[in-house]
């Protein structure tokens, strides 16, 4: 796997708008409540992508973003499209256009994830696997095709598109917060990548989620980034059946 010192060349993928109140970088999850997940292959993974706006009033942001269900009434997305979010100011928005309020209940600005629990929300969950390693290291050997669904600044529907993912790299560099350096697992793909994809699903063949969108190359955003399966799983395994509110912390200015 590519080593990487992760220097300042990624752009975080939030939407953002200023907005006085009314809003960023960085296993399929065990059924709740007693519900029983559907099958995403059964009932299409469009219904489980969503569109997320939160209210970050201390940045006097409204920020914009894209998640996706893994677990019954649980949507992760990139921590960063709610930092500094108002408690009860997440708002899911479903490919068929209904609406349901979120409380984000897990956070994790070193990952770059964070989970929200959202009563009633009848979206099937998708399965989170881990990332595809490359079986022989060939320069140029795309490690698997897969399809980017997500919610690009001011779209009000779903769109999909094909991506190859091209690169695992152990990626080396600040949190969330610049507080610290951290290393995550992340794959490099060619797509574009607008604001407002950040939390968007890579959806393999099989329909398994193999990363989730957080970044973009700054001179080329036809160049995405995407944390790995295993580095959601990390965050999400521990918040599937979780219901209080948690910190959201400060939001993030520079997104």
């Amino acid at each position: 796997m590519t080593r990487w010192l992760w220097l300042p060349i990624v752009l975080a993928l939030a939407g953002c708008s200023a907005s006085a109140p009314p809003v960023p970088m960085p296993g399929g999850g065990p059924a709740a409540d007693g519900e029983v997940a559907v099958s995403s292959e059964k009932a299409g993974a469009e219904q489980s992508v969503v569109r997320l706006s939160a209210i970050a009033p201390s940045c006097n942001k409204e920020i914009e973003g894209t998640g996706f269900v893994y677990a019954p009434q649980r949507v992760v997305t990139a921590a960063h499209v709610v930092a500094g979010a108002v408690p009860v100011s997440p708002v899911i928005t479903t490919a068929d256009g209904e609406q349901y309020e979120g409380q984000v209940v897990a956070f994790d600005p070193d990952a770059d994830v964070a989970v929200l629990y959202v009563p009633k929300l009848p979206a099937p969950a998708l399965r989170i696997t881990a990332a595809p390693k490359p079986l022989l290291r060939i320069p140029g050997l795309s490690l698997a095709d897969a399809r980017m669904l997500g919610y690009p600044k001011g779209a009000e529907q779903l769109v999909t598109q094909p991506v190859e993912i091209e690169q695992r790299i152990e990626a080396e560099g600040p949190n969330l917060y610049k507080e610290r350096n951290v290393t995550r697992v992340v794959l490099g793909f060619s797509a574009d990548t607008d604001a407002g994809l950040s939390g968007a699903p890579l959806i393999l063949e099989g329909g398994e989620v193999a990363g989730m969108v957080f970044a973009s190359a700054i001179e080329h955003p036809e160049e995405g980034y995407a944390l790995a399966g295993e580095e959601i799983l990390a965050v999400t395994d521990g918040a599937a059946k979780a219901t209080k509110h948690v910190s959201t912390q400060r939001c993030d200015e520079d997104g």
